[in-house]
């Protein structure tokens, strides 16, 4: 932990970050870089815009002019100004309607991440209806890691002639244990070059909000909020690193997971049968056994009569 006036860092890893103590926070010109700790009273607030008027959530705070509550900044550019519109109706945690079905409503593998030593690889991913989450045992043994993301903006999906296909969005997560009790604020690509090859996860962090676990995902994350780049590719050109998953193996959930469309808790999806499809399956296990069974009793009973007849 880094006292008053050292540098900071958390936006690395767990095992190289850099945080610091107490009530300091870490100050920085740039999102994901290098800062110094200081107190939180020592940071200039950001100037508040109404509506119509221009903002820019992409600066440091001391220069930064986000939008009154209930509006958002709408820009042309990524990380441009904009001008102060209402929140839309679609802005909050919302359906993954838009991301194919291969990945939608199942449990995956992560065969593969950006930082492999940290977490014992494979760790199960489940994505619901509205949002994904994650049980990664931590490499120390010490405990697992729990998170929780949600899309905050509706998913743009590009498919080509081969079947590969691309989905964008924006998205908000966060994880226990986190020393910050952060909200990630991220533009997120999810893609798949060929039918049965891997499906891989990038995460582009655009911004981290400590102290901010117990507050809503979309509320948290709406000053930020943003059009991604169209695709993956414009992407790494934009921000240069991502955080990214390899996922394989992903299996149907055998019932729809419900997930509270604003909770932020990060307990593991429970997808367990019905009690009637036991019943069914049951039943039907033992009436195929049953009939296997009576057909090795005729069997026998025509092997003894031939011996039988052959006897006579």
């Amino acid at each position: 932990l880094a006292k008053r006036g050292e540098r900071c860092n958390a936006s690395l890893s767990p095992k190289f970050a850099v945080l610091c103590e107490g009530d300091l926070n870490c100050k920085t010109k740039l999102i994901g870089g290098w800062g110094v700790c200081a107190p939180f009273e020592s940071f200039a607030a950001p100037v508040l815009a109404k509506k119509g008027e221009k903002c820019n959530g992409s600066l440091p705070p001391s220069s930064a002019r986000v939008c009154q509550e209930g509006f958002s900044c709408r820009t042309r550019l990524l990380g441009g100004w904009g001008v102060c519109a209402r929140v839309e109706s679609d802005v909050g945690p919302l359906p993954m309607n838009h991301v194919p079905d291969v990945i939608r409503r199942r449990r995956c593998d992560v065969a593969w991440c950006s930082y492999p030593t940290l977490n014992v690889l494979p760790y199960s991913v489940e994505f619901g209806t509205s949002e994904y989450r994650w049980v990664a045992p931590l490499a120390d043994g010490t405990s697992k890691e729990h998170g929780a993301a949600v899309l905050l903006s509706k998913p743009h999906l590009r498919v080509n002639k081969t079947d590969a296909w691309e989905a964008s969005y924006f998205s908000a997560n966060r994880f226990t244990p986190d020393p910050l009790n952060s909200t990630l604020c991220s533009c997120e690509y999810v893609s798949r070059d060929a039918p049965g090859s891997p499906i891989f996860l990038s995460d582009y962090l655009i911004a981290q909000v400590p102290n901010s676990a117990h507050r809503p995902f979309a509320e948290v994350c709406a000053p930020f909020l943003r059009a991604c780049p169209v695709d993956n590719r414009t992407a790494v050109e934009f921000f240069d690193v991502a955080f990214t998953e390899m996922y394989t193996n992903c299996l149907p959930l055998t019932e729809e997971v419900f997930i509270a469309r604003t909770s932020g808790g990060s307990a593991p999806l429970k997808a367990a049968q019905s009690p009637l499809w036991a019943y069914v399956s049951n039943a039907l296990a033992i009436i195929g056994f049953s009939f296997f069974a009576l057909g090795l009793a005729f069997g026998a009973w025509g092997v003894v009569a031939e011996d039988d007849d052959q006897d006579g």
